[in-house]
């Protein structure tokens, strides 16, 4: 019996010593920064912001602005899918994350060539569904200064992260209009790129059909 207790109290202290001599285990935190909350909640304001254009009433088109949205609709779909295909998944976690810094492609040509696209879509959409009219002014508005204020927060990060790499890119390349010069890199399909970007596109396909269903609603009780 007493061997018994002998053998369990030094089974105890091997364990208290093996406790003391075992490494700690430091937490180690995320060296990535948080992503601002603008960044962050940027597609339910921009849903939230859909919605009230879409409860406003639609407005009839002429023919020749049809055409030109249209046409700046497309284009800014092409810009998407080009920039893309230079550039990676998107990343929707709460940390910023850059692991290249990116200069080929459509991002050889301006630095923001998503948020121009983004810009152009929403201006397009609001004209298309408004018409020509002064509901189309704040959207606008809103559009043109939230895309900005994000590139803004890209820029911000980027130079941060990347230092004077970034600086010499931006010293050469614009945020918002394009230049006429081709960086070559690695790119990846068209296909590739568009399933990438799944659902982006299917809120893209939703909002185009809402607003095609409120334009043939306005077009029948006009």
């Amino acid at each position: 019996m007493e061997s018994q207790v002998n053998n369990q109290q030094e089974n105890v202290e091997d364990k208290v010593q093996e406790q003391a001599q075992a490494p700690v285990v430091e937490e180690i935190e995320d060296p990535r920064p948080p992503r601002p909350i603008l960044y962050r909640f940027r597609g339910l304001i921009l849903g939230l912001v859909s919605i009230s254009a879409l409860v406003l009433p639609a407005g009839d088109l002429e023919i020749v602005a049809f055409l030109v949205f249209v046409n700046i609709f497309i284009l800014a779909l092409y810009l998407r899918v080009k920039a893309r295909r230079a550039i990676g998944d998107h990343t929707r976690g709460k940390t910023l994350d850059a692991p290249v810094l990116v200069t080929w492609g459509a991002y050889g040509r301006l630095r923001h060539p998503l948020y121009v696209s983004n810009m152009a879509i929403g201006i397009s959409l609001v004209v298309l569904h408004f018409g020509i009219s002064w509901f189309v002014l704040p959207y606008v508005v809103f559009m043109l200064a939230f895309g900005m204020r994000l590139a803004k927060l890209d820029d911000n990060y980027l130079e941060k992260r990347f230092g004077d790499e970034w600086k010499i890119w931006a010293m050469h390349t614009p945020a918002f209009i394009p230049r006429e010069i081709h960086v070559p890199g690695k790119l990846r399909s068209a296909k590739e790129a568009i399933i990438a970007d799944t659902w982006s596109w299917f809120w893209l396909a939703l909002m185009i059909a809402l607003v095609l269903f409120r334009k043939v609603d306005f077009l029948i009780w006009a």
